[in-house]
């Protein structure tokens, strides 16, 4: 039916305004590490008596083409208004989202009009957000002037498609964006295209830099998620969490909301793999391949994964010893075991390769699969090379830290203040004292062998660290560039599994 759908006159979508035809959606914004609710964006709908819903596609480009997108936009904000007061939706928590065309900008009293519909609904504009679509009508006196009048409201303003149209720094230098919107046309290639990766890597670089939220949008599945967890994203949008909630359940959606509420689910097949994923992953681009823990070997792999691994045919890889590898790969593969025996379900690394001596940094997201009939598990590797992946600022990460392993900087009472990204993969530190790591009587020994500038070495007892039962630690006191007159502890920290752990000390703590 959609595809009899014809070019609606303004006419035809100004009658559809006023027969309360058009109607909001809301989508969820979530964290997409932890799913906790971040707010909505709402999305017109309209519901032609004809035609049935039809997207913003088949109307607000043709409002916009003859500059009257402003009647329906302010048609939307006070239905929003109305919502939230006639619901009593909570406005101290989640932020509700609403598109503006810049073309709005240029009507005469916007700003005003906005202002007389906040009075009348008495909404709190702090849990508003307005996402303005970047064009070239944006950068003049009338638009800027009317972003400030808004934004001097109290109203959050969000830059909507950053990236694909208008994008440029000026924008940001306005002053008055709080947040930054990663269009789906971005994200929906990044898992196939170096380009749309290395773009969006840069813009959530940018808003960290500058201190802007970002929002992805189009997040539509598990592997596109943890790519974006792993590029440093916090927030995120799309099918994957859930089409759109109807408004007239959103108080009780709200309400009862949890990590169910959601339509996301990552987790993986409990089988090996089947026919038809080896048929599937056979013509993936990019390199897929399975582990086996207890054969330490290679069991299948597609072309591209022959090509990573610089190898002749599946024979020679398949047959390859891999007993030789180094103590690092070891300690860290022997984790991933644990981690998957533990019952996690999604492991996100970087690996470093070496094919035809040419180094190459490869991205690899690694799911468990069982054998059901021996027990044994396998590792599914799905690799995407080439990239480069900037870790969350918030897990205190230093990205241009690139000593080659587990490195923590700890202050004098015991603070973690900084974390490079091999520790957060051989030792996936959570908590933010260095007792989360270990033993407060290690800490203590280290500190009392560093007091006069020597260097401490210790077997420690590792503390709620799934499969490590000891670290080796080596550690300096040095000054506390930071805050004068203090020290910190630079701490070089390997995990020491069974594979190694033969005849170590015994550890009295």
């Amino acid at each position: 039916m959609l595809a009899n759908v014809p070019a609606f006159k303004v006419e035809d979508i100004l009658e559809g305004v006023s027969k309360n035809q058009i109607f909001l959606i809301a989508q969820p914004q979530v964290e997409l590490e932890t799913l906790s609710l971040k707010g909505f964006e709402f999305l017109a709908r309209w519901k032609h008596p004809k035609y049935g819903e039809l997207s913003p596609y088949h109307f607000i480009p043709i409002l916009e083409n003859e500059r009257r997108c402003h009647h329906l936009t302010l048609y939307l904000f006070e239905n929003l208004l109305e919502l939230i007061v006639t619901e009593e939706l909570p406005q101290d928590g989640p932020i509700y989202s609403l598109n503006i065309s810049a073309l709005d900008l240029h009507c005469e009293n916007f700003a005003s009009k906005l202002t007389s519909l906040l009075c009348r609904y008495n909404v709190h504009p702090s849990c508003l957000m307005l996402e303005v679509t970047e064009t070239s009508s944006i950068f003049n006196n009338e638009s800027i002037a009317c972003l400030r009048s808004i934004h001097s409201l109290g109203i959050k303003l969000a830059i909507d498609d950053f990236w694909t149209g208008f994008s440029t720094l000026e924008t940001i230098r306005i002053g008055v964006f709080s947040e930054i919107k990663i269009d789906y046309t971005l994200t929906s290639k990044i898992l196939r295209d170096k380009a749309s990766l290395a773009g969006v890597n840069a813009i959530l670089q940018l808003s960290s830099d500058l201190g802007l939220n970002c929002v992805v949008e189009g997040v539509e599945d598990c592997f596109v998620r943890s790519v974006l967890i792993e590029s440093g994203a916090i927030y995120g949008q799309g099918y994957l969490f859930h089409r759109g909630v109807s408004v007239s359940n959103l108080k009780e959606w709200i309400q009862s909301y949890s990590k169910q509420s959601l339509g996301v689910r990552c987790s993986d097949s409990e089988i090996a793999l089947t026919k038809q994923e080896c048929t599937a992953l056979e013509s993936r681009k990019h390199p897929s391949w399975t582990w086996d823990f207890g054969q330490r070997q290679i069991t299948w792999a597609n072309e591209a994964a022959l090509r990573l691994w610089d190898s002749d045919s599946v024979d020679d890889l398949y047959s390859r010893d891999f007993t030789g590898m180094s103590y690092l790969v070891k300690v860290r593969l022997e984790s991933y075991r644990r981690r998957f025996r533990s019952g996690e379900e999604i492991i996100c690394s970087e690996w470093d390769f070496y094919p035809k001596d040419e180094h190459k940094k490869v991205y690899c997201l690694q799911v468990p699969r069982y054998l059901e009939d021996t027990g044994r598990i396998v590792m599914l590797v799905h690799a995407y090379e080439g990239y480069k992946v900037r870790l969350p600022e918030r897990k205190f990460v230093e990205s241009a830290n690139t000593f080659p392993a587990p490195f923590i900087v700890v202050d004098e009472e015991g603070h973690i203040l900084r974390v490079n990204k091999y520790a957060h993969i051989e030792i996936n530190v959570k908590g933010e004292l260095i007792t989360d790591v270990m033993g407060a009587s290690d800490f203590n020994y280290i500190r009392e062998c560093t007091a006069n500038g020597g260097m401490a070495q210790i077997f420690a007892r590792a503390v709620n660290l799934d499969g490590i039962e000891f670290l080796y630690v080596r550690s300096v006191k040095t000054p506390n560039k930071i805050r004068t007159g203090s020290y910190c502890y630079h701490m070089t920290i390997i995990p020491v599994t069974d594979l190694i752990a033969v005849g170590l000390p015994d550890v009295s703590n």
